[in-house]
């Protein structure tokens, strides 16, 4: 014997498409593409600058450290 499944429809909403932005909102005389950042990449070239001087440092203290290991200055 079987029993009865009730089961709640969900309706899909609608997919709604591209908004356009009213004439009325921006100002007649603002460009279209107005950057307030002159150098907009310039945050991540100093990130990457940072990281490469760190990643750098921390290479050459490995390298540093096995040459000092094998060289007989650490031995007991």
């Amino acid at each position: 014997m079987s029993t009865a499944v009730l089961e709640r429809v969900i309706e899909q909403p609608r997919i709604l498409g591209p908004v356009a932005a009213s004439p009325a909102s921006q100002p007649l005389d603002a460009p279209l593409n107005a950057f307030s950042d002159p150098h907009p990449l310039l945050p991540v070239f100093v990130a990457g600058a940072i990281s490469l001087v760190l990643a750098g440092s921390f290479i050459g203290a490995v390298l540093i450290w096995l040459a000092v290991r094998y060289s007989g200055i650490m031995a007991p």
